[in-house]
């Protein structure tokens, strides 16, 4: 089996987002907890109208959620670190260097495959993709 076809559409959207790398997950739920369990972040804050899976998360994977207010669009940041929950983001040269971007597929969103997402790796280092690469 070849993963070939993976692989090409993955840096076909490190390309549109003008990242250095991006890896294909199942959903951007996913990807924010593959970005947290490699960092081994232990607490972060998400505003509090966010995604009903970004605080159902902390508490799956035992990472205390702090709530704060901030009226954000297209993308905020998990308070403390450097991932980015950019769910409904669809920008062209849209990378934020040095940052680990989500990106949601689900049938609302930009790009309609029913369920998936993508980390924006975002990180010009094969060390972060390959510590992702473990937990996966």
């Amino acid at each position: 089996m070849s993963f070939e076809v993976v692989a090409e559409f993955e840096r076909n959207i490190a390309a549109f987002f003008n990242a250095p790398n991006a890896i294909s997950v199942d959903c951007c739920t996913h990807g924010l907890e593959l970005c947290l369990r490699q960092q081994d972040i232990k607490k972060f804050s998400v505003p509090a109208r966010t995604y009903i899976s970004v605080p159902l998360l902390a508490n799956k994977i035992g990472i205390e959620l702090e709530w704060r207010e901030e009226d954000w669009l297209d993308y905020y940041y998990l308070g403390g670190t450097n991932i980015i929950d950019a769910a409904v983001l669809w920008k062209q040269n849209s990378y934020i260097p040095g940052t680990f971007m989500c990106v949601s597929f689900q049938f609302r969103k930009h790009l309609s495959l029913g369920r998936g997402g993508v980390i924006s790796l975002l990180y010009d280092t094969g060390d972060c993709r390959k510590g992702i690469g473990k937990i996966t």
